[in-house]
């Protein structure tokens, strides 16, 4: 195998068991060694990759960040009903949160090191999911009764769950249905909103 091919598997492995590592024992506890010893590498095979702790947390972090934009780029305008694309792109990335441990580990090394302030990563996702309802405005999808604040603050608080469930082993299908159920429950209640702002036949005029 070429030098630089084995470099780049390398790296991939590193990553891989620092998002292992810090699914299991967090941030805090994720030092170099546990990572080289689930990598099945020497401390200065991670050494060569990655200056330090810091430098590894924010590759996973960057590989998230990736994951996110992929994300955001499938939901680009012309997709759809963007309320529809609102939903599959919770159901997307729960699917990722439950399924791939690099992109929870990202998530939860953004939270860890945001320091009071707001993550990274859920910054981006706050502005993909207002851009998601600002579209649902425009195409009609979200009715105009809906408040897009409230929206994302559910959706928000749905997806930190799938994440603190998913690190359960073997919850991924239990994380999947609770989205499936969420959205069950709250689109009647969406579709809804605008309909009881609208004046009904035969109502006497404000």
């Amino acid at each position: 195998m070429p030098r630089q091919q084995r470099a780049v598997r390398s790296r991939e492995a590193i990553v891989r068991a620092a998002a292992q590592v810090v699914d299991r024992y967090g941030l805090k506890a994720a030092t170099l060694t546990r990572v080289s010893e689930a990598a099945g590498l020497s401390k200065g095979a991670v050494y060569f990759h990655f200056a330090d702790k810091d430098a590894l947390a924010s590759a996973l972090e960057q590989e998230a960040v990736r994951a996110l934009d992929t994300l955001a780029a499938a939901r680009g305008p012309g997709t759809g009903q963007a309320l529809a694309a609102l939903v599959a792109t919770s159901r997307e990335l729960a699917r990722l949160l439950s399924e791939d441990v690099v992109v929870r580990a990202g998530f939860q090394v953004s939270c860890d090191r945001a320091d009071g302030e707001v993550p990274l990563l859920r910054g981006r996702l706050v502005a993909l999911l207002l851009r998601l309802l600002e579209d649902a405005r425009r195409d009609r999808s979200l009715p105009p009764g809906v408040v897009a604040e409230d929206v994302v603050a559910t959706v928000l608080a749905l997806t930190v769950g799938v994440q603190i469930l998913s690190r359960q082993p073997g919850a991924a299908r239990e994380a999947s249905q609770v989205v499936e159920h969420f959205w069950r429950a709250a689109l009647p209640g969406l579709t809804a909103a605008g309909r009881r702002e609208e004046p009904r036949p035969g109502d006497p005029a404000g």
